[in-house]
This record gives structure tokens, C-alpha cells and sequence, in this order.
């Protein structure tokens, strides 16, 4: 049943509602059928307000004019509204006021008439998703294969020095790696923004570089340092005419590939056909899944076509450093302490803890000789010994030999990720009956580049 069907429904409902003499019912209904007509409405105002645009005409035509009669008189002038102002009311309704800076920019990368193209890409969008390539024309064909970048992403390429001919060249580009419908920027904007908050490694401060060409870069390594010094460069005191000792300081390069994620999200052909916000239904799945799978990465994979994880496998395959739990089969508090100064102080402050739920619980329940707790409900304060916390179910659980916490900087490990999203909509006999299936395609990579922010518990006794 679409929306017009469902409105029809609902008024002839609220009608017999009233006939009965249930006015309580016919209230609800009515205001169910008042929200229907509106998402009717909004549909309608983003879908046809460029036909709108491009019909009307440039001035009001003169009564009589073409049938014979004589021209009327001049009526007063009356100001006239243009097509780029109701573009511009609708995508302020939609999409909220921007700042002068991000208009310029916007203007520069996509267009003058920018705010227009998104619209057009969205609606475009939206009728992909229900319909597939055949609910096309030529032309929305054309804008969902240009691929507009978040502003987000377009921000730091500008602040990192690129000009605007070197971003236009990255999208094409982009788009020629990815394959497929773009996705909407304002869709890409809402799933970034989302991301650090359902994360632990980007959402504990994790190092992001957006790559411009290419799909790899290389980080600095530095290493010859200790707990104080990240290297081995040192310097002296004395008089002027001193000569200090020479001390080296070793670098070394390290690459990291973006690589090919994707990830397809199922729904029924009825929800496809009958939900106003398919949109953002679609965008919510997107962000959930894509937060869990890259945090799963980041966290524990084993880099063989996805990112290299701070604890690869599962392993301290890194050689990050070890702190035992002080028991061959347990979490002690000693253990917990003995972790948070696993790091130097200097990496400390900015410090967060990675572990699953079952793992917090064990915090939890440790007690001391009179059998108090030694550690409050963590879900009350989100900190442990004064660090905060994240949750992944990804992170191994409590078993001899394991480890089950990270505590560490995430300023330390780097993540790499070419800007721009994809998508194919794919309904055949693979998919099922009465399916459809959304595969979104992206590049993202990562790794550790300081391993001297980072310390494990190792569950072993010593």
C-alpha cells in the first residue's frame, strides 16, 4: 500500500470514527492522516521543484493577449520570485542553513548552482533505490555517476592545500575507482558524522588521512626511542663552541592501502516501495553497519585485504607492550593498574580502554577481602580508573593467554580512506523473491604507526 492509499485509509477511517461518535479515535486517525499527507507533500516539493522551476514563466502573461481582446492595463510591478530562491528555500528545509565559507567552497568544487545539483542528486537517488536504473532518465543517470564528496572531506583536502582543480580531478577519479551510483553528499555527511560516535578507534582519536590519488600511503616510522624519547635523537647542553654527540635518529616507511570494503544491507520490495523515509532508513543501516565492521578492523584484523588491527588476529603480533593480569585465568585489579601505566605519562592523558561487555563485566565484579566491589557500574560513569571506555564485541573475551583490553592513545594508529561511496542496487533471482539488496562499496585502510602508545593485557600470572 503506498502513501496516497494509506491516506485514503486513514480519512475514511477517521470518518466512520466520528459517525460512531468516537471522537478520541477520529482525532488520532485524522492526525495519522495529517502526518501522511505531509510526507506526500515533502516528497512532492523535493521531486518537482526543478520542473517547477524550469516552467515557470519569466513574466505573467497579459490577460486577453493571443484571443483578440486588448491588452489590460499595467497592473504595479510585483516582485518576482526566481528559481534559484525556491531551490534555495527547499534545500535550506532540507538540509539546514550553511555559512558563507562552505558555500564558496561549495560553489568552487561543485558549482554555482551547487545547492540545486544536490537536490537533484538526491531525488535522482531516491528513485534509484525503489526503482533501479529503469526509473532513470538520462540525466539523473548522469548525476548519480558524479561523485560529490562530503563537505567534511572536502574541508580537509582544502585545509591540507588542494586546490580546486586538484579535488574536482579527485572525485572523477574516485568515481572511476568506486564504480556504480554516487552516493549522495549529504548522505556521505551523515554517515561521517555518525562513525566516531559508534567507534572505538575512530571515535577515540584515531589519526585520519584522506588520500587524494591512489589508493595507499606511506607513514613515517620512527623508532630508536624509549619510554621519554620517541627516537633517538638527542640533544646537549654547554657552551656555544660545544660540539654535541651525534645521535641518530632512524626513520623508516611504512605503507598503508585502502582497501575495497563492502557491504550490502537486504529489505523487502513493500519497504522499498512503501516507506517515505527509505532514504534515511537506508543511511542508518549504513552507518551501524559500516561502524561495527571497520571498528572490528581496526581493532583485530589481520590485514590480509582489510586494515592491520592493533591487536592482529586477535595476537600482540605488533609486540605492543604486555602487562599481565597477575592470575593464569583472570582480571585482578593489580593487573588494571599495572595496565594504565603500560604507556608514558605523556601518552596517558588522552588514553582510552577497548574491551568487550563481558570483560567490563568482570571489572565489575572484582571485590576486595570484605567483599565490597572495587570498581563502580561502568555504565554509569563510562570510566575506568579515570580513562574512558568503549565497548566492541569484537575484542576476545577473558581466557588464559588472551588479551582482552587495550588501553591506549588512538591518536596512534592511522587511518587511511579514499573520500566518496558507492552504490548498486541489485534485484534478481540471487536476491529472492520480493528482496532487494543495497551493496555500498568504499575504500578504507589502517594501522598502527605508534606502537608506544599502546599497551595489552595479557591474562597469564606472570
Amino acid at each position: 500500500m503506498n502513501l496516497r492509499e494509506q491516506l485514503a485509509l486513514k480519512l475514511a477511517q477517521a470518518k466512520t470514527a466520528y459517525e460512531a461518535g468516537n471522537v478520541e479515535e477520529g482525532d488520532k486517525l485524522k492526525g495519522e492522516a495529517e502526518t501522511i499527507k505531509a510526507a506526500i507533500d515533502g516528497m512532492a516539493a523535493l521531486g518537482n521543484i526543478e520542473e517547477s522551476v524550469r516552467s515557470a514563466p519569466l513574466r505573467p502573461a497579459l490577460p486577453g493577449v493571443g484571443q483578440g481582446a486588448q491588452p489590460a492595463p499595467e497592473a504595479p510591478a510585483q516582485p518576482q520570485e526566481d528559481g534559484s530562491s525556491a531551490v534555495k528555500a527547499v534545500y535550506t528545509l532540507r538540509f539546514g542553513d550553511e555559512t558563507a565559507a562552505k558555500t564558496a567552497v561549495m560553489q568552487g568544487v561543485v558549482g554555482k548552482d551547487y545547492q540545486q545539483t544536490l537536490l537533484e542528486q538526491q531525488h535522482a537517488f531516491g528513485r534509484y533505490l525503489r526503482g533501479g536504473d529503469m526509473a532513470l532518465d538520462r540525466d539523473q543517470v548522469k548525476l548519480l555517476k558524479m561523485q560529490i564528496f562530503a563537505f567534511e572531506d572536502i574541508e580537509q583536502m582544502v585545509c591540507s592545500g588542494y586546490g580546486v582543480a586538484e579535488i574536482k580531478s579527485t572525485m572523477v577519479e574516485a568515481q572511476g575507482t568506486l564504480g556504480g551510483f554516487a552516493v549522495p553528499s549529504v548522505m556521505q555527511s551523515e554517515i561521517i558524522r555518525r562513525l566516531p560516535g559508534l567507534t572505538a578507534v575512530r571515535g577515540g582519536g584515531a589519526r585520519v588521512i584522506n588520500l587524494t590519488t591512489g589508493n595507499s600511503t606511506e607513514i613515517l616510522e620512527v623508532t630508536g626511542g624509549n619510554d621519554r624519547y620517541t627516537s633517538g635523537l638527542r640533544g646537549a647542553w654547554g657552551s656555544e663552541t660545544q660540539s654535541p654527540a651525534e645521535k641518530n635518529l632512524t626513520l623508516g616507511l611504512k605503507s598503508v592501502n585502502a582497501d575495497i570494503y563492502t557491504y550490502k544491507v537486504p529489505m523487502s520490495q513493500s519497504l522499498v516501495e512503501d516507506a517515505a523515509n527509505l532514504v534515511s532508513v537506508l543511511q542508518d543501516e549504513a552507518a551501524m553497519t559500516m561502524a561495527m565492521d571497520e571498528d572490528e578492523a581496526f581493532l583485530i584484523g589481520d590485514g590480509v585485504g582489510k586494515p592491520y588491527g592493533i591487536l592482529p588476529g586477535s595476537a600482540n603480533a605488533l609486540g605492543l607492550t604486555e602487562v599481565v593480569s597477575a592470575s593464569a585465568s583472570a582480571l585482578t585489579a593489580n593487573g588494571l593498574k599495572a595496565l594504565k601505566r603500560g604507556i608514558a605519562s605523556q601518552y596517558r592523558q588522552g588514553s582510552t580502554w577497548v574491551a568487550n561487555s563481558d570483560t567490563y563485566g568482570a571489572v565489575e565484579r572484582l571485590i576486595d577481602g570484605q567483599g565490597q566491589y572495587l570498581f563502580p557500574d561502568l555504565n554509569d560513569t563510562d570510566t575506568l580508573l579515570g580513562r574512558r571506555i568503549y565497548e566492541s564485541e569484537a575484542m576476545p573475551d577473558v581466557a588464559s593467554s588472551a588479551y582482552p583490553i587495550i588501553f591506549g592513545n588512538m591518536a596512534g594508529y592511522y587511518i587511511v580512506e579514499r573520500s566518496g561511496m558507492a552504490i548498486a542496487r541489485y534485484q534478481d533471482s540471487n536476491t529472492g523473491i520480493n528482496k532487494v539488496e543495497f551493496h555500498f562499496r568504499r575504500r578504507v585502510g589502517g594501522r598502527v604507526a605508534k606502537t608506544w602508545m599502546f599497551a595489552v593485557q595479557k591474562i597469564a600470572a606472570s
